[in-house]
């Protein structure tokens, strides 16, 4: 009875495997039906990314399968539906990669997804402070002051130590005769990079702009502050002695202002103010020194 009994057993046994085993395995049919997807995931230096997660969902459906990517950044889905997928890529310390893609069936694509590294906030807020300094130039080029004054205030916000914004931000000011501001900009810059070779030769432009109008108004010292500080930064600044020569010249203080003409002569003596120059020399050297009394 018993041996009966675990007969029929085993008997049913092997019809459930022969009826369950034909549906563990694809057919023809259904490989073709289906496709296959595999690929590589990469950063910019081509370099494999282990375990990234790769997802796909299925547009129509909207169904989603997911898996990793191995040591060699490798990935496969063996068994997918035809049909458009979103490819969604996604790695701790990179920047998220998205995508569609469409897959026919019994096609099996092979691809390769790079991945860049995530920026921190820092070195995002300094992509950006370029980008804001190259709109600035090209707006700068089409003379739309304005707006490139906005873009280089917009980098220097970004990026405070900016020292190519704060020196563009400064010539544009100083376009604008806005010398004050224009100032504050370039010593900012200088600030940063004292020994930026633009950054000192907009400082002088400006300073010797100031002296000129403080001349005009008869404020011989506060040009002659303005015009010191361009001989501490560029001493060889065309028509710096020239000012110096006038100022002094000005303020009564005779030697000062002969040597500041006779430099002037030797540094530019084919000038417009040449001939100007030789004539105060001649009644400066012709006039007598006053008697001092006792």
């Amino acid at each position: 009875m018993n041996h009966h009994r675990k007969a029929k057993m085993h008997a049913l046994i092997l019809a459930l495997l022969i009826f369950i085993a034909p549906r563990v395995v694809p057919s023809q049919e259904e490989e073709e039906e289906n496709a296959r997807l595999s690929g590589k995931i990469v950063n910019v230096e081509k370099k494999p990314i282990e375990n990234a997660a790769i997802n796909l969902k299925n547009t129509a459906m909207g169904t989603v399968v997911s898996t990793k990517s191995n040591k060699k950044g490798e990935f496969s889905f063996p068994r997918l539906s035809a049909g458009k997928y979103e490819v969604t890529v996604q790695k701790e310390g990179f920047k998220a990669s998205t995508g569609q893609m469409g897959l026919q069936a019994g096609a099996s694509p092979k691809v390769t997804i790079t991945l860049a590294v995530e920026l921190t906030l820092e070195q995002k807020n300094a992509a950006d402070a370029v980008a804001a300094f190259k709109r600035g130039t090209e707006l700068f080029q089409e003379k739309k002051t304005d707006e490139a004054l906005q873009e280089f205030q917009k980098a220097i916000s970004l990026k405070p130590d900016f020292v190519e914004a704060y020196i563009n931000k400064g010539i544009l000011l100083l376009q604008n005769m806005n010398d004050e501001e224009a100032e504050k900009a370039i010593l900012k810059a200088l600030e940063f990079k004292p020994e930026d070779a633009k950054a000192k030769e907009v400082l002088t432009n400006i300073n010797f702009e100031q002296a000129k109008t403080l001349l005009q108004n008869d404020k011989v010292d506060g040009a002659l502050e303005k015009l010191k500080s361009i001989l501490s930064i560029q001493p060889d600044y065309p028509y710096l002695n020239f000012l110096l020569g006038y100022a002094y010249n000005k303020k009564g203080m005779k030697d000062e202002a002969i040597k500041s003409f006779e430099l002037f002569l030797q540094q530019e003596p084919n000038s417009p103010q040449a001939g100007q120059v030789k004539a105060i020399l001649d009644g400066l050297k012709k006039k007598k020194p006053p008697i001092q009394s006792q």
